[in-house]
């Protein structure tokens, strides 16, 4: 074979070789797909119910100001110069507040309570604070789907407190976590 042909064959199978991959090049796909998945669950709604109000029960008048505290257990102590409502018999109940909490079982939440809240007889008035509960971070929905709420706060009582009977509201928000 003469170098003539030689060399013709080789740039044909050169330019045969360049055409093939210069094809596969084209051939190659310019864009790609795949399906991702999506989903949602719906939860059951959270719902607070009140049971029983937070009450402390009747006090007699002090002539130093004190506080009367209502732990969530239901137990009550006394500071400075309130007589404790223990000593004195109630014609009213008295104990801490009680809410039904339902939610999604195995669910985490949380329960907010107030800083202070203002109880009023006409235009006098006494201060609840240090509001705590039974409940504890990470608590859970039972399988029942309750959580039986209990909520106490500490009663400001000032010496020579107007005699009456005093009443407000505090707000207990519950969140799922």
């Amino acid at each position: 074979m003469s170098f003539a042909t030689r060399f013709l064959s080789g740039m044909a199978a050169m330019a045969c070789a360049m055409i093939a991959l210069s094809g596969t090049a084209f051939a190659a796909p310019s864009s790609s797909t795949a399906s991702g998945s999506a989903q949602a669950a719906i939860l059951t709604p959270l719902t607070i119910v009140p049971i029983n109000a937070l009450s402390f029960g009747q006090i007699t008048r002090p002539t130093a100001a004190g506080t009367v505290v209502m732990a969530p257990s239901g137990t009550i102590s006394t500071t400075g110069g309130v007589i404790t409502s223990t000593a004195i018999a109630q014609t009213a109940p008295r104990g801490p507040g009680t809410f039904a909490v339902v939610g999604e079982a195995g669910r985490a939440f949380s329960v907010n309570l107030p800083t202070t809240v203002i109880l009023r007889q006409g235009t006098r008035n006494m201060r609840l604070s240090a509001f705590r509960s039974n409940w504890a971070a990470g608590t859970v929905f039972s399988t029942s789907r309750s959580f039986a709420l209990s909520v106490g706060a500490t009663l400001n009582v000032g010496a020579n407190q107007t005699v009456g009977t005093y009443t407000g509201t505090y707000a207990v928000t519950v969140t799922y976590q």
